[in-house]
């Protein structure tokens, strides 16, 4: 028993005391714990019934201090008696707190308990007494080492794993990294925990990376998606979740992948438009071979000259089957054409020579055609030779270019006697009235219908191509063009307007025949401009270059007959008889002839201005 100088309260009777006890009897078992008491002078010990029934050992059996340390798992023994010695040294404090093994004596069954209790001293400093309960923790412990096997076995997966782990608290601190993130950001975990991410990855902020981070973490929903920092130029594929203690983030660099992707995406694109180039290709060519079989006529030649491709319309026109001509030369296929000067060799030489493409026209007499010829090279070397049957044409052109020759020298005859004959009767006095305004129609026809015999004489000459002669002597285009104008005034006073740059407007030409050209030109904007405007003329020069321009306002020429305007016999107004339409195009013939070019403008609001560009010196023909 204690001793006086015990800790426990002092009983005020026995009704109060069995109370006592009664009360702690309930709340004991209540708990379920078991007591024990040891008596450390004897050794004796005490355990109530749970106490047994928790080590395993019958309700009737004696124990001992010794007995109880027997019935500790042999691992925890000696821990167990050194704490227990603690206790009963009268320079401790006397309490007891130990978990333990303890083993059933009965089956080894192997449970977990928890003690503790309070050693009781005499005056000399001895315990007296040493008492308390222990309880079953067991499942306790079996569930904190299951969770502590659980956690080793997570963070052994983390750790080992090859994406990056992070886990954050609600404020964005660092709670847990693993391995592989300690090796993308380049710091070990110590410099990590504790950390916010914002501060580790600042260029994060205000990025859509935080605002999923934040959406997760609000709505406490997982998210995945991918993105690339910009620091680092990686590609990552991120998970984020929502946990109890803030967000855990799973990240892995896919950049590699990313790339990859990137790769077969451009390559399936480059097949995809090479496919569509092949497709195409294949259309253009199935298009081309349709084109080759019943288009123009067509024979292939190698550089041997064997014929190796014939079309249907060439076997036409030939007369002649392709597995006739195949594989056999041309020159012996059509030996009109062999002959070394003829003008189809002078072609095909200048073809294989150059390799350009060579066009002519040609007469064929075994046939009695006239044929269009387009030459051009292969690329293995030989040629195509495309036939065209042109003889209609040609027999049109030549007739209307002989019926116009005929008509021009027979009328310029008759036309030069009247024209003598009415300057004769102009200057006679007795030529007078009626008889005299007679006279003078006559003779404006007569000077109309010389300008119209010149203009054919003119066309005929450019037709039959020998040209327009040039008589070329050294002139001033200013003064030239200011002659015209000056003769156009007679019948349209006021109407001109000539501007020229400063400047040297000398050059070698045919001042009679680009007088022409000014007068077709001033005289077109004349017929075609608006009545109360005048006729802009203008002069500059650009090193070796002069230009003329000629402007008229009125309405513009219409945009679909502006590339034929420099055509033979096209006029604006089908119904003018004021000419035959060769006006533009014997303008435009003579400047070629001198080496120039003339172009034409026509808009709403700037009106229409023809360009001629004249180089000061006339090339040799």
């Amino acid at each position: 028993m204690p001793s006086d100088s015990d800790s426990r309260p002092a009983a005020h009777g026995p009704e109060t005391s069995l109370l006592h006890e009664e009360r702690l009897r309930l709340a004991v078992e209540a708990t379920g714990l078991g007591t024990w008491d040891l008596d450390p002078l004897t050794g004796a010990l005490h355990w109530d019934e749970r106490c047994k029934a928790l080590f395993g050992v019958p309700p009737e059996a004696s124990l001992d201090y010794d007995t109880f340390l027997s019935l500790v798992h042999p691992e925890d023994r000696e821990h167990v008696h050194q704490v227990v010695q603690r206790a009963l040294d009268p320079t401790g404090s006397g309490s007891y707190r130990l978990d333990y093994r303890a083993v059933s004596p009965r089956d080894g069954t192997v449970r977990w308990l928890s003690t503790s209790g309070r050693a009781f001293f005499d005056s000399n400093g001895r315990a007296v007494r040493f008492l308390g309960t222990v309880l079953d923790i067991t499942e306790r412990v079996l569930e904190r080492q299951a969770a502590e096997r659980e956690k080793h076995r997570v963070t052994t997966l983390l750790e080992n794993i090859s994406e990056a782990f992070e886990a954050f608290d609600r404020d964005w601190r660092f709670i847990y990294v693993n391995r592989e993130t300690e090796r993308l950001v380049g710091m070990p975990r110590e410099q990590l925990l504790g950390r916010s991410h914002w501060e580790v990855y600042p260029d994060t902020v205000g990025t859509p990376l935080e605002h999923l981070f934040r959406r997760a973490a609000t709505e406490r929903i997982p998210l995945s998606f991918e993105n690339h920092y910009a620091p680092w130029d990686r590609w990552f594929e991120v998970h984020v979740y929502p946990t109890e203690e803030g967000v855990a983030v799973l990240f892995q660099d896919v950049t590699g992948r990313k790339r990859r992707d990137e790769e077969r995406e451009r390559l399936l694109r480059e097949q995809t438009h090479l496919r569509e180039q092949a497709e195409q290709a294949l259309r253009e060519r199935q298009r081309a071979v349709e084109v080759l079989e019943h288009g123009e006529a067509l024979v292939v030649v190698d550089k041997d000259f064997r014929i190796v491709l014939v079309n249907e319309h060439q076997e036409r026109l030939s007369q002649t089957r392709r597995e006739d001509t195949l594989g056999r030369s041309i020159w012996e296929v059509f030996p009109a054409i062999a002959h070394p000067d003829s003008s189809y060799r002078r072609a095909f030489r200048q073809v294989l020579e150059q390799h350009v493409p060579v066009q002519f026209e040609e007469y064929y007499p075994p046939l009695g055609l006239w044929v269009g010829m387009s030459v051009h090279p292969t690329s293995e070397g030989g040629l195509a030779v495309f036939f065209r049957d042109i003889t209609e044409h040609k027999r049109a052109e030549q007739f209307r270019e002989r019926l116009m020759g005929i008509v021009s020298h027979d009328l310029r005859g008759p036309l030069h006697g009247i024209s003598l004959t009415t300057e004769q009767l102009l200057r006679r006095d007795d030529v007078a009235g009626p008889v005299l305004a007679g006279v003078q129609r006559i003779a404006r026809s007569t000077e109309r219908m010389a300008r119209m015999i010149t203009d054919l004489l003119d066309f005929t000459r450019a037709r039959l191509g020998g040209g327009i002669p040039l008589q070329l002597r050294h002139c001033n285009l200013v003064e030239l063009v200011r002659a015209t104008l000056e003769e156009h005034e007679v019948t349209h006073p006021g109407r001109f307007v000539l501007s020229h740059a400063p400047g040297s407007y000398s050059g070698e030409w045919d001042p009679d025949r680009l007088a022409q050209v000014v007068s077709n030109l001033v005289g077109n904007a004349l017929q075609h401009g608006a009545r109360d405007t005048p006729v802009a003329v203008s002069l500059e020069h650009e090193d070796a270059t002069l230009v003329l321009a000629v402007r008229n306002q009125g309405p513009p020429i219409p945009e679909a007959l502006l590339p034929h305007v420099f055509d033979p016999f096209r006029r604006a107004n089908h119904h003018s008889r004021q000419g035959l339409g060769l006006g533009l195009y014997i303008a435009q013939q003579l400047i070629l002839a001198h080496g120039g070019s003339i172009t034409v403008s026509s808009r709403e609001d700037s009106g229409t201005t023809f360009t001629v560009r004249l180089p000061r010196h006339t090339p040799s023909p």
